[in-house]
């Protein structure tokens, strides 16, 4: 019995190295054991290693994205796909790693939101950009009789990711952190996150449209603010299709005169006293259409002077607009479209009117004033045939009161 009890306890007391060397002869001998009983030690460990979020030590903590104290660290290998039509943006999730957040428990989870967006803006804006390749066009007729005359707008347009997409991907970010779970994300660029944007918009008209009137006038000497507002406003009134029968105001056409619209304050003429206001200078848009309009053979349906002198045409030419006081309105009686073009290279503003050769009829006009004293004017039309004069007719009678102070004038 004593032999019987000394040969049991060297199996019941094994050293550590005579347990690596029975393991390592039962790995030559027992193969599919052994790899069972890896399997369940690594088990084992990862359940050991399985992360946990350390409780947050404030109520609010700011720190980062990739702080693993907090934020599953696993999110360092995963990706964000983004696809439209067949091509698809990938960014891994370690790009988001050094973006603050701040991070806050909500019933034992932790709510973690983005302060900075830049780094997702940065991965759409790179979208944008391959996107906006790809630009479409599209050719919108206005008026076409059939016979080969025409006026097309040429429209191209491209599209860009929304701003609002940057937020968005922070928002599927967050409330993955707040589920507690680590997955990659993947979305579709939809409509809520595109949006169309209008490179340019072109005029194609048939030949038979002609020059009809122009005027030109400078603003040379213009501040860079009235300058600006010259060109905004002129701007508005490039490409402009009247259509037979239509009435036009042009202080409807080029907008309220606000910040949003891109006027900018500057010198303008109000109750007989030069002062600044928000889009001063668009009076010379007016009265350049004014102008160009009459030389075309238009309808002027209201016209008003300034109250004082301007130094861009002369007395009895100006046509001053005022939001809610004063404006220039124009008809196009004719029986086709006319076009209205506009230019504002060199700060000189020059406008053209086209119109169907068939309509002139060989007809031309011409707009001009005769001073009758230092401070009025009255306007005349006259009208020519094929180069003859044939008639000339008073417009209208203007007055002026005295410039009480130089400056930039409206």
């Amino acid at each position: 019995m004593k032999t019987s009890r000394s040969r049991i306890r060297p199996a019941v007391l094994t050293t550590l190295p005579a347990l690596a060397a029975l393991t390592a002869l039962t790995a030559l001998t027992c193969p599919p054991a052994v790899s069972t009983v890896h399997a369940a030690a690594n088990s084992v460990y990862f359940a050991k290693q399985e992360w946990a979020p350390t409780p947050l030590p404030a109520a609010s903590y700011d720190t980062v994205f990739g702080d693993e104290l907090y934020i599953n660290p696993a999110f360092r290998t995963r990706k964000v796909t983004a696809t439209y039509k067949g091509m698809s943006w990938v960014t891994g999730m370690d790009a988001f790693l050094s973006i603050p957040v701040r991070l806050t428990g909500i019933e034992g989870r932790i709510a973690c939101t983005f302060t900075d967006l830049s780094v997702f803006q940065g991965f759409f804006n790179a979208i944008s950009a391959q996107i906006a390749a790809a630009t479409s066009q599209t050719n919108l007729p206005l008026y076409d009789n059939g016979n080969g005359t025409y006026i097309y707008l040429t429209s191209e347009s491209h599209l860009e990711v929304r701003p609002e997409a940057a937020q968005y991907l922070a928002n599927l970010l967050s409330n993955m952190v707040l589920s507690g779970g680590c997955d990659d994300i993947a979305f579709e660029l939809g409509d809520t996150l595109l949006s169309t944007v209008e490179n340019d918009r072109q005029l194609s008209v048939s030949p038979d449209f002609v020059l009809a009137g122009e005027c030109t006038t400078s603003f040379r000497t213009s501040g860079s603010n009235r300058s600006n507002n010259i060109r905004v406003g002129a701007a508005r009134m490039n490409n402009l299709v009247v259509m037979p029968g239509q009435t036009v105001s042009v202080s409807d056409t080029i907008l309220p005169r606000t910040s949003a619209n891109g006027y900018k304050p500057a010198g303008v003429y109000l109750n007989g006293v030069h002062t600044t206001g928000m889009g001063g200078g668009v009076c010379q848009i007016s009265s350049t259409v004014y102008n160009a309009v009459m030389n075309a053979g238009m309808t002027v349906v209201e016209r008003k002077p300034h109250s004082m002198p301007v130094s861009y045409l002369p007395k009895g030419l100006d046509a001053a607009i005022a939001a809610g006081s004063k404006d220039m309105k124009f008809r196009n009686d004719y029986a086709a479209p006319v076009i209205l073009l506009t230019n504002t290279d060199n700060k000189r503003l020059t406008v053209q009117v086209l119109a169907l050769q068939s309509e002139l009829g060989g007809r031309t006009h011409k707009l001009w004033a005769a001073q009758t004293g230092s401070l009025t004017a009255d306007t005349y039309l006259t009208t020519y045939q094929d180069g003859q004069e044939t008639g000339t007719v008073l417009i209208g009678h203007s007055r002026y009161n005295p410039l009480v102070e130089e400056g930039d004038e409206d």
